[in-house]
């Protein structure tokens, strides 16, 4: 009995990757290939990692030494760029609104007067929030750029008052406060984006590969049902962690994301989730009559899932109704980790999503186990 379990096990361990004396190329292009691929372009979208030479225009009503200053502060900045000048509030709206620019600068002609009065001066920042992106990166710069420019102003305007420079400086600007951004080395979309975006290629990779599970096993009459099972799962647990892997170093390799956790973790994580995914293909591909059919039910799963992971949005700040939903959705529990041991090194959700992967995936695997008995019991019947 053994010996003919194992035979069985070991053929559909090898049909995972020869078929009737050829290459699985299915396998070879979906488990292997389609992760890399999704790494890659994905990783070249994000590259850039932060946005910077966001175009500018500037209405500058003053023309004079201390406005041509505030506009060289947003120009020579990585942030900024200057790319047009005009008259009127009317003309720099309308640059905006064209696309010519994302954020307009109107500086008053009152500014030489009002600064040197100690009077407020108004500078007027106008930014195209259509694109939440540019909105939110145009914000922080600005008033990064808008403190400096204060604090020198305020100093030039005390030493007027007979205030030593120094004395001058710890008076405009009394509590020197600095920023240090933790876990994420470069504050970029890169870093924060690519692991949990390769995740869901890893998903779909054996959504799709995961359709005909056992359309081409048909033709032979497998006794031992857990052989095929779990010959398959084996073969699984080889081929994608693999692909998995690769695209974690190509990550860390072309596009400078951290990979700060243990290998074992990562490897964990991968496997169990693997393992469960497997499992779930299974059971998708015994439970309906056609492929067709399971791929439809499968692509329910990727974007409703990306979007309640929690890897665009932060999870504690959903509703109720959108915290029950996520639950459902497997890559939650995958992607959330993944980011933390990148790029703090250690994940609290570790340990609690394997357990999770491994014993949700080990019930998919006996419901499998069901469906193909019933299955063959039918297919006897005809």
């Amino acid at each position: 009995m053994i010996t003919s379990w194992y035979a069985e096990w070991k053929a559909a361990f090898l049909s995972e990757f020869r078929r009737e004396g050829r290459w699985n190329t299915s396998a070879f292009l979906l488990l292997l290939c389609l992760p890399l691929i999704y790494t890659l372009l994905l990783g070249a979208a994000y590259s850039a990692n932060v946005l910077n030479h966001i175009p500018v225009v500037v209405c500058d009503h003053q023309q004079t030494k201390i406005s041509r200053l505030l506009i060289s502060n947003y120009h020579t900045s990585d942030r900024f760029t200057v790319t047009k000048q005009v008259a009127t509030h009317e003309e720099m709206l309308a640059a905006i609104e064209n696309g010519e620019a994302k954020v307009g600068i109107e500086i008053e002609p009152q500014l030489d007067r009002h600064i040197k009065t100690a009077v407020p001066a108004d500078v007027g920042i106008y930014i195209d929030a259509s694109n939440m992106v540019y909105g939110s990166a145009s914000l922080v710069a600005s008033e990064e750029i808008n403190m400096n420019l204060l604090v020198s102003g305020s100093q030039r305007i005390l030493e007027r008052m007979t205030y030593y420079p120094d004395h001058a400086l710890k008076t405009a600007y009394p509590a020197a406060m600095s920023v240090r951004i933790l876990n994420n080395p470069t504050n970029g979309y890169c870093n924060f984006m690519l692991l949990g975006l390769v995740c869901n290629g890893v998903q779909i990779s054996i959504f799709l590969y995961a359709v005909d599970f056992f359309e081409k096993d048909r033709k032979r009459h497998w006794k031992y049902k857990s052989a095929l099972i779990t010959g398959k799962m084996v073969a699984m647990e080889i081929l994608s962690p693999l692909a998995f892997t690769v695209s974690l170093w190509l990550s860390h390799i072309l596009f400078a994301v951290p990979l700060r956790g243990a290998w074992y973790e990562f490897l964990l994580l991968e496997m169990t989730f693997v393992f469960f995914f497997t499992g779930l293909g299974m059971v998708l591909a015994l439970a309906f009559p056609s492929p067709v059919l399971a791929l439809q039910e499968m692509l329910l799963f990727i974007m409703p899932g990306m979007l309640y992971s929690g890897l665009s949005w932060p999870n504690e700040w959903l509703d109720q109704l959108p915290t029950l939903i996520r639950m459902i959705f497997p890559i939650t529990y995958l992607a959330m980790p993944m980011r933390d041991l990148s790029l703090a090194g250690r994940s609290e959700l570790l340990m609690h999503s394997a357990a999770l992967f491994a014993s949700v995936g080990l019930l998919l695997y006996g419901i499998s186990y069901l469906l193909l008995l019933k299955k063959s019991r039918q297919e006897v019947q005809l």
